[in-house]
C-alpha cells in the first residue's frame, strides 16, 4: 500500500468519524425530545376537541423542534471554534510509515517489520532546527511532522543519562510521568556506539555544502598565491620542497577542481537514502552484514575511487539477493567481476534487468561470503565507492562501507531529494554517451564505469554542478561558472581532535574507530545555540562542567553547571519560563549504576528522575515542544538502544 492511499483511507477514516458524531448529537437531542412529543401526542387523542388543527399543540411541538435546531447550531458553532483553537496550535506526529500506528502509554512495541529505519539522537537535532527555523531548515525531520512551527513557544530537551530501554520494559512502574504524559515516542541508537555524546549529536549542525566550498576555496585561493610567490622566487637547487599539507583540505587529486570529499554522503544522507549503517539497532537485524575492512584511514581529497554496481534476483526468501558484482578504479579499468549464487533458491532471474539467466548461474560456485572476502582485500582503508543508489548495492553485497559519493545524490534535475534521475540519463546528458541500450539486460561493469565517469565529470567542474538546488541550471551558457555564493550565514567553529571520546564506549578502541568512520564529525561545524541567537531565541543549559565549558562558552548561551539533578531540577524550573530553548541532563542514575546496585536503588533512581521530569514538565509554557531523551547504555557485551518522547505541552 502506498503513502498516498494510506493518507486517504485516513481521510476517509476521519469523515466518517465527524459524521458519527453529528449523528450522535442529533440522536441524542432526538431522545430529549422524544417524551414531550410523546406526551403531546397523547393529549391530542385524550382530548381532540381541546386542540384543534393548527392549535398551540402543534405551535410547541414545532417549538421543541426550533430548540432541537437552535442547539444543533450551537453545537456546531462551538465545533467550529474548537477547530479554529486547535489550528492555532503546534501539533507533531510520527510520519514514518513503518512506524504508522496507534500511539500507546507503555513502552511495548507492535512493530514486526525487519526494514525500519534506524533512528539517531541526530534526527532529535533535525526536529528542533524544523522548530526554530521553519520553511528555512534544510533538513526537514524524517520521523515526525511538526505542524504549525510559528506557534512554538519554547523547546525544553531533557536527558536521562545511563536509562535505556532495558529500564523503560523492565521498571514501567517507575515512570508514571512518562508514560501519562508523552504518548509520541521512538526508539533511537545509543551515541555512544560510535564514539559520540547526546551534546555533539545536538549542538554540532553539519554546515550546509555551499558553506564548506566557501571555506575550501579560500584555503585553495590562499595555496595558489603561495605557489606562485613560489614560482617567482628563484629556485635554491640545494634546498628540498616540502608540499604544504592544507590545514582543512590536503591537496587535490589529479584533475578535481574541488575536494573529492565534498561530494560524500554526510550522515544524514546516508540515513536518509537508507544506507546500511553498523549500530545494534533492536528491529533491524544486520548480523551477517560484513565492514569492508577491519579498520578505516581518516578519508581525503587524495584517497582513491571505485565505482562498484551489482545485479540482482528474486529468491524463494521474497527478497532480492546478489548475481553479480562489479567494480572498476578510476583509470576504468575493471578490477573484479564475478557472477554469484545466491543460497537461496531462485523464483525469477529479473532477466530484463539484470541481464543474468539460468544458464548463466547454473555454473557458478561463487557464493557472497567468497564475494564479500574480496572486496575486504580489494579495497584499500580510505577508499571511497561511488555508485547510482549506492545503498541498494551495498545491503546486496551485505557489507558496510562509511565512504560513498552517490551519483543520484550529487546530480539532481527535478529539484526534489527524493525524486532520482536514472543512471542511463545522466550519463547521456553529462558524459554524452549511451548505455543500457540493449535488450538482454544491464551490464555491472558498464553501469560501474558510467558512474565513473559521472564523478570524474562533476569533480572537474563545481559543486553545483548538475544539481538544479544549488542553483545550475540545464541552459547555462557557461555550467562551470559557479553560482554567486551567499556569505556564510553561520560562522565556522573547529572540532578539536580530543572531541572524540573514545572512552565513551568500553568496546575496544579498534571497533569504535571502525564504527566512527560512518558517523564523523567534520573538523568544522556550526553550533545550534548560534543558530538559535540568529533567529533571536535565547538559550539556558542546566549540566555537567564538561558540557557547559565546551558548548555553552558562547553564542548568547546561558551555561549552569549542576553536579546534582535536585539541583538541576529546581535550575530548570525557573529557566523553562524566561528561555525560549533549554536543556538540561539527569546524571544521578548514571553515577549510582554498576554491578553492586541494588534492585530498590534503580527503582528509586529512576522514580526521582522520573519524578522530576514531571515537575519541570508543569512549569513549562504552553505550546512547548517538550523532549525528553533516553539515550541507551553500552556494557562489554551488548548495546542498549533508547527512546525519545516528544509531545507539544497544552
Amino acid at each position: 500500500m502506498t503513502m498516498s492511499s494510506l493518507k486517504r483511507d485516513k481521510r476517509l477514516e476521519s469523515k466518517k468519524r465527524k459524521a458519527a458524531a453529528f449523528l450522535q448529537l442529533v440522536k441524542e437531542e432526538d431522545d430529549e425530545t422524544e417524551p414531550v412529543k410523546k406526551k403531546m401526542t397523547e393529549e391530542s387523542q385524550t382530548n381532540p376537541t381541546a386542540q384543534p388543527s393548527g392549535s398551540t399543540g402543534n405551535k410547541k411541538s414545532n417549538n421543541f423542534q426550533q430548540m432541537a435546531e437552535e442547539e444543533l447550531l450551537k453545537l456546531r458553532q462551538a465545533l467550529r471554534e474548537r477547530q479554529k483553537a486547535a489550528m492555532e496550535k503546534p501539533k507533531v506526529f510520527l510520519t514514518l510509515e513503518e512506524l504508522a500506528r496507534e500511539n500507546v502509554s507503555h513502552f511495548e512495541t507492535d512493530l514486526k517489520e525487519e526494514e525500519i529505519p534506524p533512528l539517531f539522537i541526530s534526527d532529535v537535532q533535525s526536529l528542533i532546527l524544523f522548530a526554530v527555523q521553519g520553511s528555512a531548515c534544510r533538513m526537514k525531520p524524517r520521523w515526525c511532522r511538526l505542524l504549525r512551527c510559528t506557534k512554538v513557544t519554547s523547546i525544553v530537551v531533557m536527558v536521562m543519562n545511563g536509562v535505556s530501554n532495558i529500564e523503560l520494559e523492565k521498571y514501567p512502574n517507575s515512570f508514571p510521568t512518562i508514560r501519562n504524559a508523552f504518548q509520541t515516542h521512538i526508539e533511537v541508537v545509543n551515541p555512544s556506539q560510535y564514539a559520540k555524546s547526546v551534546p555533539t549529536e545536538l549542538f554540532c549542525v553539519l554546515p550546509p555544502r555551499q558553506q564548506r566550498t566557501l571555506v575550501a576555496k579560500s584555503i585553495k585561493m590562499k595555496q595558489d598565491e603561495k605557489e606562485e610567490e613560489s614560482l617567482n622566487k628563484p629556485e635554491d637547487p640545494l634546498k628540498e620542497t616540502e608540499a604544504e599539507e592544507n590545514p582543512l583540505h590536503p591537496a587535490l587529486h589529479g584533475d578535481d577542481s574541488f575536494p573529492r570529499t565534498q561530494l560524500l554522503l554526510s550522515t544524514a544522507q546516508l540515513m536518509q537514502e537508507k544506507y546500511p549503517l553498523p549500530v545494534q539497532y533492536s528491529n533491524v537485524n544486520t548480523s551477517d552484514f560484513k565492514f569492508t575492512k577491519e579498520e578505516y584511514l581518516p578519508v581525503n581529497d587524495k584517497s582513491p575511487m571505485f565505482a562498484l554496481d551489482c545485479e540482482m534476483c528474486m529468491t524463494k526468501a521474497r527478497q532480492s539477493e546478489l548475481t553479480r558484482v562489479s567494480i572498476v578504479n578510476e583509470k576504468l579499468e575493471t578490477l573484479y567481476d564475478t557472477l554469484v549464487k545466491p543460497y537461496n533458491r531462485i523464483t525469477n532471474y529479473l532477466t530484463k534487468y539484470s541481464g543474468i539467466t539460468k544458464e548463466l548461474l547454473d555454473p557458478v560456485t561463487t557464493r557472497l561470503s567468497e564475494v564479500q572476502k574480496k572486496i575486504q582485500e580489494l579495497l584499500p582503508a580510505d577508499a571511497i565507492l561511488c555508485g547510482q543508489s549506492l545503498g541498494g548495492d551495498l545491503r546486496a553485497v551485505k557489507m558496510y562501507h562509511p565512504y560513498v559519493i552517490d551519483t543520484s545524490c550529487i546530480y539532481n534535475l527535478t529539484g526534489r531529494a527524493g525524486m532520482k534521475t536514472g543512471l542511463k540519463r545522466l550519463t547521456e546528458m553529462f558524459v554524452r554517451e549511451k548505455i543500457q541500450e540493449g535488450t538482454e539486460g544491464h551490464d555491472s561493469v558498464e553501469d560501474s564505469v558510467a558512474t565513473m565517469k559521472l564523478v570524474q565529470h562533476k569533480l572537474k567542474h563545481n559543486l553545483n554542478y548538475g544539481d538544479v538546488r544549488m542553483g545550475w541550471t540545464a541552459i547555462d551558457s557557461n555550467p562551470e561558472e559557479v553560482a554567486d555564493e551567499k556569505e556564510p550565514e553561520f560562522k565556522l567553529i573547529k572540532m578539536e581532535e580530543s572531541d572524540e571520546n573514545i572512552e565513551l564506549n568500553p568496546l575496544p578502541k579498534h571497533i569504535i574507530s571502525r564504527q566512527s568512520a560512518f558517523f564523523r564529525m567534520e573538523k568544522y561545524f556550526n553550533s545550534m545555540f548560534e543558530v538559535l541567537q540568529k533567529y533571536g531565541r535565547t538559550a539556558a543549559m542546566v549540566t555537567d562542567q564538561e558540557t557547559v565549558k565546551k558548548f555553552g562558552m558562547d553564542n548568547g548561551v546561558i551555561g549552569i553547571e549542576s553536579d546534582s539533578d535536585k539541583k538541576t531540577k529546581s535550575l530548570v524550573k525557573s529557566h523553562v519560563q524566561f528561555h525560549d530553548f533549554v536543556y538540561c541532563s539527569f546524571d544521578n542514575y548514571l553515577t549510582h549504576l554498576n554491578e553492586n546496585t541494588t534492585e530498590e536503588k534503580i527503582v528509586h533512581c529512576l522514580e526521582k528522575m522520573d519524578n522530576r521530569v514531571g515537575k519541570i514538565l508543569k512549569n513549562v509554557k504552553q505550546n512547548s515542544l517538550v523532549i525528553v531523551i533516553v539515550p541507551g547504555r553500552s556494557n562489554q557485551r551488548q548495546e542498549h538502544s533508547g527512546t525519545t518522547f516528544v509531545k507539544i505541552k497544552e
